[in-house]
């Protein structure tokens, strides 16, 4: 292990590593925890008495003993605040702080580590100098010992969590003239901001973030090319793609992870590749002065063949193995050979954007005519269709083989290969499959349409279903659904909802929900906060929370009217509550009634066609709120300007 959170203990088949392995904590013959030097073979550190060894309640190593866990003995080496324990490569243990600051050393004593201002190069981020934004929230980053990068997310009463950078990201992450800190971003393509940690360069460009890499405009096509071909030639682009060597035996592929992998299709393994799995998306490209280049989602570049200048025009994936920079006159100016006179057979590979019967996609791609749409392997388990901003438009879990991939049968019938397991078919019989601009398409040979995206096409001719009534898309809007709270109030204003549950009148802001997801950022609201919004519809108010706490469930609202909340956590409890005139005169929460109790929730019953209202209050939650309340929410109702208000505690 590399670490020892506070409290947790030692045991008996357990070990504390150092870095490089040559130190380790474990317990000698007489149950005594020791530190040994592997390389000779003797012991440097030995506790004071045999037991359990821990980092204690007042930040100290100590052993215990006994089913009470009595402490036996104290080392002295202890630090206030320190809440891991670590051994060194000097053989030191060494006391943290939640955020893995350093705080004590066992042989020098006492670290004051330097908290840097909020932004730096992150090669001035040390052993002993770390990152640091504090507001109501903590944020830090901090060295580790093996030269990676924890980034930390602390609140003062104790909560929060981190995550670590590894080697090759961190390499890159250290480059000249740029500077690593927090700034404002939109989450996800959506319009809500969020603090996030950032590398720039010197104009102030967004070079890499943490989380999902989205470019913040979109990415071209690059120059076209013979999509599946062996080559790709200068201002072309593989995003997602692959070339195939004119037999089939390799295929050069460029992976959602970001990595260019040279794959020997008869071997069925990577024999190469930039090793820029960590990059996170982008492209590959050879540019217009003969350079390939690798470059993550913001076109930042993560690797480079250094041949820029050398003439080449040409990328060309070889049967042999090689993939070459050839150019004008041929001549190759660059080769990744690794995997020269292979002498592998000829693969029968899908290419362009049909994949025929008997081929298999397996590391390979197809993409539409206009280059916009791709069907390729995001990585080893996945199978994805991009769409032209990289977004997945359909995708396939392919297992845990160790040769996945998508096979259309001899028979037409289209399959995911997982080794020895007998999966049904996806989809078929058909001839063909094709990817098209934006779906994946199942096809008889007489043009007959089976499958698209993921989804069976029904005969031309047959009746079209009356689509179901949507009680969830407003809410899947704002919060995705996962967790949320909401009420609706008949005959009240906004702001008199948000009164109701407490909110000062001037701290009532209008915006949109996004405006308000941006601001708890930027106010760092905490989980004990209450982000509000109020939506009006006509004469009606609806509230949403975001959190999942119960935050809406006030029979304060209902003085003078009527009104209903419900809340869904993200531990998938959930209530249900009616009101009238200030009192709660329906409870169908999960220790609620189990029968309807009032005449709003009995026609809300009828009209689902239910007769349980705890189940429909837990499965369908907010088809019961609508229908109790009497309202329709509709998408657009929530995306316009909303009455809403953060609470630090719900009044």
């Amino acid at each position: 292990m590399r670490e020892i959170i506070q409290f947790n203990r030692l045991y008996a088949d357990e070990q504390l590593r150092a870095p490089s392995g040559r130190f380790v904590l474990h317990y000698d013959a007489a149950g005594v925890a020791v530190i040994t030097d592997t390389e000779r073979d003797e012991v440097t550190w030995r506790a004071g008495a045999a037991g359990r060894l821990l980092l204690g309640d007042r930040g100290e190593v100590q052993v215990e003993a006994g089913e009470n866990h009595d402490t036996v003995w104290r080392s002295g080496i202890a630090a206030p605040g320190a809440h891991v324990l670590i051994l060194t490569d000097a053989g030191d243990l060494e006391l943290l702080s939640g955020e893995h600051v350093r705080l004590c050393n066992s042989r020098t004593g006492p670290v004051e580590a330097l908290a840097l201002r909020d932004s730096a190069p992150a090669a001035a981020i040390t052993a002993d100098s770390y990152l640091l934004s504090e507001g109501k929230k903590r944020r830090t980053v901090v060295r580790e010992q093996d030269g990676w990068l924890r980034i930390g997310e602390h609140w003062p009463n104790g909560g929060g969590g981190s995550y670590a950078l590894a080697g090759p990201l961190v390499d890159w992450l250290e480059q000249e003239g740029t500077v690593l800190g927090w700034l404002m971003l939109p989450v996800n393509g959506t319009g809500v901001k969020a603090r996030t940690l950032c590398l720039t360069d010197a104009a102030g460009t967004v070079l890499w973030h943490e989380g999902n890499q989205s470019p913040a405009t979109p990415v071209s096509a690059g120059a076209p090319y013979t999509y599946g071909g062996p080559e790709l030639g200068a201002g072309g682009r593989l995003r997602h793609q692959s070339l195939t060597s004119p037999s089939g035996s390799h295929t050069l592929a460029h992976l959602g992870s970001g990595d260019l992998v040279l794959r020997c299709n008869a071997e069925h393994r990577d024999v190469w590749s930039t090793g820029t799995h960590w990059a996170d998306g982008g492209w590959a490209e050879l540019t217009a002065d003969g350079d390939l280049v690798v470059h993550n989602p913001h076109g930042a570049p993560v690797w480079r063949s250094g041949t820029d200048g050398s003439g080449a025009r040409r990328l060309v994936v070889r049967d042999d193995g090689r993939v070459e920079l050839l150019d004008t006159e041929g001549r190759a100016v660059w080769s990744a050979d690794t995997h020269t006179s292979c002498g592998a057979p000829s693969v029968d590979t899908p290419r362009g954007a049909v994949m025929l019967r008997g081929q298999t996609l397996r590391q390979h791609t197809l993409t539409s005519a206009d280059g916009s749409t791709v069907l390729g392997h995001h990585d080893d388990r996945r199978l994805v269709l991009f769409g032209a901003d990289g977004t997945w438009l359909w995708y396939a879990h392919l297992g845990e083989a160790q040769r996945p991939g998508l096979h259309l049968d001899e028979d037409g019938m289209l399959r995911i290969l997982d080794d020895d397991t007998e999966r049904p078919p996806l989809a078929g019989p058909a001839d063909e499959l094709r990817v098209e601009s934006g779906e994946v398409l199942l096809r008889r040979a007489d043009g007959t349409l089976v499958w698209r995206n993921g989804e069976e096409v029904t005969e031309s001719g047959a009746a079209a279903q009356e689509p179901a009534e949507d009680f969830e898309a407003w809410m899947d809007e704002l919060t995705g659904l996962a967790y949320y709270s909401a009420a609706v109030v008949h005959e009240t204003t906004p702001d008199d909802a948000l009164v109701r549950l407490g909110a000062d009148p001037d701290q009532i802001r209008t915006g949109t929900w996004e405006d308000l997801l941006t601001q708890s950022e930027i106010d760092d609201a905490g989980m004990d906060d209450v982000c509000l919004a109020a939506f009006a519809l006509g004469p009606h108010t609806l509230l949403v929370e975001d959190k999942g706490h119960p935050a809406t469930d006030s029979s304060a609202l209902s003085q003078g009217t009527f009104a209903v909340s419900c809340s869904s956590s993200i531990n998938a409890d959930t209530t249900f509550l009616v009101y009238r005139d200030g009192e709660v005169v329906a409870d169908h929460s999960e220790e609620g009634a189990e029968e309807p109790t009032t005449r709003e929730v009995r026609a809300a019953m009828e009209a689902m066609g239910a007769d349980d209202p705890q189940e429909a209050a837990f499965y369908d939650t907010l088809e019961l709120l609508c229908r109790t309340a009497g309202v329709r929410p509709t998408v657009t109702d929530v995306t316009g300007t909303a009455r809403w208000v953060i609470l630090s505690a719900l009044g």
